[in-house]
């Protein structure tokens, strides 16, 4: 039988946040636009049970924070979100990209899971300056 998870006053607080972003946040972003109404411990619980339940994913930037955005088609232990993200490295921003594709062939022997393609480089705004 599934646990059932309550929906709390902080859990509807940080999917608001999400609601309201064009690209995905780190733990950071969250709690600064929470302004002190969630803590940042709770922030971190979370984002871990909204994976858990597959309703964001993580995208690992190269500057070593995790990034969350909501997920589109995944369900709990089951992330289908497998498109490629932009990180720039101007304003350490992180955005979905609605371009997929296919894996690289792997090896004999070898199968995935999820897949993750994260593309840097600079955002329209920070190609201006």
């Amino acid at each position: 039988m599934e646990k059932q998870r309550r929906n709390t006053k902080g859990k509807q607080l940080v999917m608001e946040v999400f609601q309201h972003e064009a690209g995905a946040l780190c733990h950071a972003d969250i709690v600064q636009r929470l302004a002190g109404k969630v803590d940042r411990v709770t922030v971190y619980r979370i984002l871990q049970g909204f994976f858990d339940e597959g309703v964001v994913h993580k995208i690992s930037a190269e500057n070593g924070k995790t990034y969350y955005a909501l997920c589109h088609d995944c369900s709990a232990g089951q992330h289908a979100d497998n498109h490629a993200h932009f990180y720039c490295m101007g304003c350490k921003t992180v955005l979905c990209l609605e371009v997929t594709g296919q894996p690289p062939q792997l090896p004999q022997g070898y199968s995935a899971a999820e897949a993750s393609w994260l593309i840097s480089g600079y955002c329209p705004s920070c190609n201006a300056v």
